[in-house]
């Protein structure tokens, strides 16, 4: 019986290793992988050139419905995401009501009538209401993942209602009584942060290293810290988000070696941009901000140490920003079309990290943290086909025609995605994205789809 799509002829890779041949897709799942030779016939046979074929990236980490509409960004940002070999984004969302579960309903069935590829949510803590709803949020949604911010003081251009170590207490409480329940903080020490920023703001400066000297890289360092802390009197497994100070993974890494459950993310920007590169200005505000040369890498150290756990984008569409007045400018950038090429440029050309690590990072780690594994994260037989196709030896300049801010302009990165498959469908081929395929991926974050 022949299968609906086959890919020959590829480097496979995997987070465990790599060998020469393909994969086999039926009815949107793995059907077979291994040798060319024992592969079934396919409906559609795609020859892969030698080219690398890796599980597709699952990005923890992303904002969308933010400024512009949420089905406009469902549909032309996941677009975007499945260009570069993206075929799940997990969206942190806010909901100022007091119930999350009509804002889910809603945020669900709209984005399965956009999306281009799967995704699912986690839930920001707005409101004491929240804390005490995670228990029916669980059973309702099937929403396991809850995120707490610091770093934010209040009226922030955001709108974002910052924590305090209270909510953060009682959330690590109520999540660690749920199977599969995590905890995500933005570590940042909002009280040094806002003293400081007052301070820089009083000497005028309006240069992109001027909002990085009023956060400290410290901050971030103090906040992790005691977010372990709390983590482990409460029993919660701790995601700390977006990681920008080198000194951070390895206090993650001592607390796992004493049994805390904790998993470090960095983004892209993280790892290749810093706030005083000479191109940059104070529309490449992002938070937590961007870092010296001497955190980039730091950064990197941790990832060759096993140290980062997952990547993430952390991509927000804002309005276009104004250039005008760097505190009252909104923080954030997109990279979905980049991500990979910039992990695979930086990382894989010019680092030498193997590419099984960065599926490890880019798409097992991220299944498994967030309950998604075995069936995404990994090829394997009965796993959602998910899967990118990348040509190692194409470099282009990076491009950007869409929302949002882009702090990669002009780069030449070497490494691109050539076709991407989502749930079995090729959602991206020949350097553009099927406009048929918005609203073939579907929701994750349901009661049927996470552990019971």
């Amino acid at each position: 019986m022949k299968a609906d799509l086959v890919i020959r002829n590829a480097r496979v890779v995997s987070h465990v290793g790599e060998f020469h041949g393909g994969v086999a897709v039926s009815d949107g799942r793995v059907a077979a992988i291994g040798a060319d030779a024992a592969l079934p016939a396919g409906t559609r046979e795609i020859d892969a050139d030698g080219r690398a074929l890796l599980p597709g990236v699952i990005d923890p980490h992303c904002h969308l419905g933010v400024n512009y509409p949420y089905d406009e960004d469902m549909r032309d940002q996941t677009a975007a995401a499945a260009s570069g070999g993206i075929t799940t984004v997990l969206l942190y969302i806010r909901n100022l009501e007091a119930s999350y579960l009509p804002f889910y309903e809603d945020r669900r069935a709209v984005g399965e009538e956009n999306v281009h590829v799967d995704f699912g949510f986690h839930f920001g803590i707005q409101r004491e209401e929240h804390i005490h709803e995670i228990p029916r949020i669980v059973e309702a949604t099937g929403v396991r993942s809850f995120k707490l911010y610091f770093g934010y003081e209040h009226g922030n251009p955001v709108g974002i209602v910052p924590a305090n170590d209270g909510w953060v207490y009682a959330t690590m409480r109520a999540a660690a009584a749920i199977s599969g329940g995590i905890v995500s903080v933005h570590c940042e020490n909002t009280g040094i942060a806002v003293w400081l920023k007052q301070e820089l703001i009083a000497t005028g400066r309006q240069d992109l290293g001027a909002y990085t000297e009023s956060r400290p890289a410290f901050c971030e360092v103090e906040t992790v810290q005691r977010m372990i802390f709390l983590a482990e009197q409460t029993g919660c497994p701790l995601y700390v988000l977006h990681t920008t100070a080198a000194g951070a993974p390895p206090l993650a890494a001592l607390a796992r070696a004493r049994g805390v459950d904790v998993t470090v993310e960095t983004c892209p920007h993280y790892l290749t941009r810093s706030c005083y590169d000479e191109d940059l200005d104070m529309r490449a505000k992002i938070s937590p901000p961007l870092r010296d040369r001497t955190e980039v890498e730091g950064l990197w150290e941790a990832i060759f140490s096993d140290q980062i756990g997952t990547i993430g984008s952390d991509h927000v569409p804002f309005f276009p920003k104004e250039g005008k007045d760097l505190w009252k400018e909104k923080p954030g950038a997109v990279s979905f079309p980049w991500e990979l090429p910039l992990m695979i440029t930086e990382g894989v050309q010019r680092r030498g990290l193997p590419l099984s690590k960065l599926v490890e990072m880019n798409s097992l780690g991220p299944a498994k943290r967030f309950g998604l594994h075995p069936r995404k994260g990994e090829l394997r037989p009965g796993a959602d086909a998910d899967m990118v196709l990348v040509d190692l030896e194409t470099e282009r300049e990076v491009v950007h025609e869409g929302k949002g801010t882009c702090i990669y302009e002009g780069m030449k990165l070497k490494g691109w995605p050539v076709l991407t498959v989502a749930r079995g469908r090729v959602v991206f081929e020949d350097g553009a994205v099927d406009p048929e395929a918005a609203g073939a991926g579907r929701c994750v974050t349901r009661p049927s789809e996470v552990p019971a």
